[in-house]
C-alpha cells in the first residue's frame, strides 16, 4: 500500500488548516462518475493533500494540480476495485481497516489516536485514509484469490534468471530506487513528462525521494519507497542503462521515457561487478545411492528445493548416503568436480553420474561470487512470482477501466 509510511512529522506540517467539516463535503461538487459511483471535488481535495503532505512536497499551484490529477485517478481505480471485490463478495471490516491503521501508526511510532489528530490538522479526514486502505485489501484479496494459485513460476525460468544473475555478476552494479509513472497514448506520456518534473524539482528543495515514491510512483516497488534494491546494469529498461551509468551517487535523474510510461530514477549507490575469474565460494553436498536406486533419486531429485529439504530425499532412498563437501573456492575444488558443477545454479543438481555400484550428484547449496551472494531459488521464485502477479493485477485493472463508464469533469 502507497501510504504504508506516512510521517507523524511531516503530517504536522499544517497544523493551522481549518478541520474538515460534513457541511464542507456537502457543497462540492461532482468530480467523476466511475459507472454508478460519484467522486467529488471534496474528495479529490483530500486525497490531493494527503499525497503532498505523506510526500513532504511543497504545495505550489503546479505541484497541487499535479497532485489532484494524480489523486483523481487513484480514486476512479479504487472505485473500480472496490466494486470489482464487492462482484465477488469480498468485503473489508472495519475491525481490518483497524488493524492496518494500528500499523501505520507503530511503523511511524505514534498512535491512532495522534495520527488522526496530525491528519486532521493538515485538513484531511481519516476517512480518507481509511477508505484508501479498504481498497487496497480488497484489491489484494481479489487479485490472490483470482490469480495467486495460477501463477506458477517454471524451473526453466528460475534457472534462466541464476544464470542471468550470476552471468551478470562481473557487470557494475546499481543500488537503485525508482518512480513510474505510466502512459500509453502520446498525451498521457507529455503529461507523465510534466509531472516527473514537477516531483523532481520538488525532490531537490528537500522532499525525500522515498516519500514521494510511495504516493506517485505506479510501480510495485512504491510500497518500499522505490526501492528494487540492487540490480546489474544488462537488468535495466535499455532506456534507463545509459543514464544509470552517468548517475552518481545520491543523483536522481531527469525524466526518462520508456514504451511503458517515464522513470525517474535515485543512484543510492553503484559498485564494479566482481572481475572476472575472481574468488568464487561454493557451498556442495552429495548424494549416493545404489545403482538399482538410480531411478528413484531421479524421481526425488525432481522434488529437490535447493538444499532446504536434501537430507528427506536422500532419507527416502534405500541404501542413499548423504556426504557434506563443505564450502571452498571454486578454482581449488577437483577439476572433475569443478566440471561437474560449471553451469549448475544455486539450488540445483548435476546431471546423475554412474561411479563404480553406486550412482552420485552434486548438489549446489550456495555460490558467492566476489563475496556477494547470489539469491537463491527460493528468492528468485518470489521475485518472479510477485512480478507476475503484479503484470495480472494491471492488466486486470486496465480491463476494468476500458469497460467501464467513467466521466470526468474539468478541476
Amino acid at each position: 500500500m502507497k501510504l504504508k509510511l506516512v510521517s507523524a512529522a511531516v503530517l504536522a506540517v499544517a497544523l493551522g488548516a481549518a478541520p474538515v467539516t460534513a457541511t464542507a463535503q456537502n457543497a462540492e461538487g461532482v468530480a467523476a462518475i466511475v459507472n454508478d459511483n460519484v467522486i467529488s471535488t471534496f474528495d479529490v481535495r483530500q486525497r490531493a493533500t494527503l499525497l503532498l503532505v505523506s510526500a513532504g512536497l511543497q504545495q505550489t499551484p503546479e505541484i497541487q494540480a499535479r497532485a489532484r490529477a494524480q489523486a483523481l485517478r487513484d480514486l476512479v481505480d479504487e472505485r473500480l476495485q472496490i466494486e470489482e471485490a464487492a462482484r465477488y463478495q469480498i468485503t473489508v471490516t472495519p475491525e481490518t481497516i483497524d488493524g492496518r491503521l494500528a500499523d501505520i501508526a507503530r511503523q511511524n511510532e505514534t498512535t491512532v489516536a495522534d495520527l488522526t489528530a496530525s491528519l486532521g490538522g493538515a485538513g484531511v479526514s481519516v476517512r480518507t485514509l481509511r477508505q484508501q486502505i479498504e481498497a487496497d485489501v480488497a484489491w489484494q484479496r481479489l487479485i490472490g484469490g483470482m490469480y495467486g494459485s495460477r501463477v506458477r513460476i517454471s524451473e526453466v525460468a528460475i534457472r534462466e534468471t541464476q544464470q542471468r544473475i550470476a552471468a551478470n555478476a562481473t557487470r557494475p552494479q546499481y543500488q537503485i530506487s525508482e518512480i513510474f509513472l505510466p502512459a500509453e497514448t502520446e498525451q498521457e506520456f507529455a503529461e507523465m513528462q510534466q509531472g516527473a518534473m514537477r516531483l523532481l524539482e520538488q525532490m531537490q528543495r528537500g522532499a525525500p525521494f522515498p516519500a514521494v515514491a510511495r504516493q506517485f510512483s505506479q510501480a510495485p516497488s512504491a510500497a518500499a519507497g522505490g526501492d528494487i534494491g540492487w540490480i546489474a546494469a544488462p537488468d535495466l529498461a535499455p532506456e534507463l542503462q545509459s543514464v544509470a551509468a552517468q548517475l552518481q551517487r545520491g543523483q536522481v535523474s531527469l525524466p526518462v521515457r520508456t514504451p511503458t510510461g517515464v522513470y525517474l530514477i535515485a543512484m543510492r549507490e553503484r559498485r564494479e561487478g566482481a572481475a572476472a575469474g575472481s574468488t568464487t565460494i561454493v557451498s556442495l553436498r552429495q548424494i549416493s545411492a545404489p545403482v538399482a536406486r538410480r531411478q528413484a533419486l531421479e524421481r526425488g531429485l525432481r522434488r529437490l528445493n535447493g538444499c532446504g529439504n536434501i537430507d528427506d530425499i536422500a532419507g527416502a532412498i534405500d541404501g542413499a548416503e548423504l556426504a557434506d563437501l563443505g564450502q571452498t573456492q571454486e578454482a581449488e575444488l577437483n577439476p572433475a568436480i569443478r566440471d561437474r558443477i560449471t553451469g549448475v545454479t544455486t539450488g540445483n543438481a548435476t546431471p546423475i553420474i554412474v561411479d563404480g555400484e553406486r550412482v552420485n550428484t552434486i548438489v549446489v547449496c550456495n555460490r558467492e561470487v566476489g563475496g556477494g551472494g547470489l539469491p537463491d531459488r527460493e528468492q528468485i521464485e518470489s521475485r518472479l512470482r510477485e512480478t507476475e502477479l503484479a503484470m495480472l493485477s494491471e492488466r486486470h485493472l486496465r480491463n476494468l477501466r476500458r469497460e467501464a463508464t467513467i466521466i470526468t469533469r474539468a478541476q
